[in-house]
């Protein structure tokens, strides 16, 4: 007899988005497992977990990252601090009794077949068996550090370590990824260091974060309708955000090489200007390095004190073992970027990366994980057409082949197109099952 009991991995936003949404479905027989003392995972300002760093601010808006039924404060800002962040979602997570639901300071050391299911073995040496595991620990996991020719005598450090521009004071600087933590952090450094260098292999498409006096994503989604194809609506967007100042090749950097809706955007409305007054000096790729010298692609070379890389994460599983599930190999044949096709006791929520805010989306892929859970525990037809359904991803589009083919874009999809699949099946898997009651 397979245990009905539910353990979520993690308690950052997608893990409070599924812990949410089972209580709404009237599941309770579920606990979190959160491996630090307290719910929001990277948002957390310290700790172990933490990804923040004393200027991160969002750069999806506060309407558009916001969990709908659970609205951000009024007085927050359009781009609240990361503490307001890390704020709304303790509120968040205590509003629907989540602290009761959970194991703090648990780490999963490793997980195996059992007969109920699933047995979590954790760090401290306990053990617990359930049915369903749904993993939510995220993709900003282990740091990647691309490799160059050379030794450097300076300071180097990821992103996931970088705290505050304090370390930055009176030196000299290479921030080497064009992501929006890799602008952020040359604007950090464009204003405490003594030189500020930024490294990009590619040019880039800027996007301020207000135009025309709103969120940027806002203005978007409204000027979205009023084009009748996707080609001119992309035009509009480019023609305004050149107007506005936010060309790159204005600035002297090198044209993109794709499309401007074949990239995540980087929401970031300084890193340009500091260029454009001489604080950031713009490179290429890196070469090698010699010492306290570092060499670009294209010839120069410059004598730097501090590197920050800014080069992203992959996503780290260790407690899965592959006979499990391997998730190495296999991890892009998840149905709907979420369920194995091998297995049904197993989902992954928040691998995906869009051009939007987390709530919403939380809120959808926790509907799915809740309704899931309903349709296993019933074993309604619906639940066997699914069966046969996730069995072929490939039949559901949800935009990949839109973007670039790098590292960044693994697990980049197009958000209406998610959406869109995401409730079509949350919709059919729901299919015949009985009428929740409101608490």
């Amino acid at each position: 007899m397979h245990s009905t009991s539910i353990a979520i991995i993690g308690a950052g936003a997608s893990g409070i988005g599924v812990g949410k949404a089972l209580r709404q479905a009237g599941i309770e027989d579920f606990e979190i497992i959160e491996a630090t003392a307290r719910f929001g995972g990277n948002w957390q300002p310290d700790g172990p977990a933490s990804k923040m760093y004393d200027s991160v601010h969002l750069i999806s808006s506060r309407r558009n990252t916001q969990f709908a039924d659970f609205p951000m404060p009024r007085d927050y800002p359009d781009y609240p601090r990361h503490t307001l962040v890390f704020d709304y979602l303790e509120r968040l997570a205590a509003a629907h009794g989540l602290d009761r639901k959970t194991r703090f300071n648990t780490a999963v050391a490793g997980m195996h077949r059992s007969p109920g299911g699933w047995t979590l073995r954790f760090q401290d040496g306990g053990e617990a068996e359930y049915g369903l595991v749904v993993v939510c620990n995220g993709l900003l996991r282990r740091p990647l550090i691309p490799a160059y020719r050379g030794s450097f005598s300076g300071r180097m450090l990821h992103a996931a370590d970088y705290k505050s521009a304090d370390l930055f004071r009176g030196k000299s600087v290479l921030v080497v990824g064009g992501g929006n933590s890799g602008c952020d952090i040359a604007v950090d450094a464009a204003q405490a260091a003594g030189r500020a260098f930024h490294s990009t292999r590619r040019g880039y498409y800027y996007m301020p974060k207000f135009i025309d006096g709103r969120p940027t994503q806002e203005w978007l989604m409204e000027q979205a309708p009023k084009f009748p194809d996707p080609d001119q609506y992309w035009a509009h967007v480019q023609r305004t955000f050149k107007l506005a100042g936010y060309s790159g090749p204005d600035y002297g950097l090198p044209e993109p090489d794709h499309a401007i809706h074949e990239c995540h955007p980087i929401m970031n409305s300084q890193i340009l200007y500091y260029i454009g007054h001489g604080d950031v000096t713009p490179k290429p790729d890196v070469e090698r390095f010699d010492g306290g010298t570092v060499h670009f692609t294209d010839g120069s070379a410059e004598a730097v004190d501090v590197v920050v890389w800014a080069t992203g994460y992959d996503i780290d599983l260790p407690f899965l073992m592959p006979d499990a599930f391997d998730w190495r190999r296999e991890f892009g044949s998840l149905f709907l970027r979420m369920v194995p096709q091998a297995c049904d006791d197993l989902l992954f929520v928040g691998y995906l990366n869009t051009p939007s805010g987390i709530g919403n989306l939380a809120n959808m892929m926790g509907r799915f994980a809740a309704t899931y859970a309903r349709a296993r525990r019933h074993r309604t037809p619906a639940w066997d057409t699914f069966q046969q359904m996730k069995r072929q991803p490939s039949l559901v589009d949800l935009g990949q082949q839109r973007f670039m083919t790098t590292a960044r874009h693994q697990f980049e999809v197009d958000l209406w197109k998610f959406i869109k699949a995401l409730n079509f099946t949350t919709a059919k898997l729901g299919e015949g099952l009985p009428e929740l009651v409101p608490a």
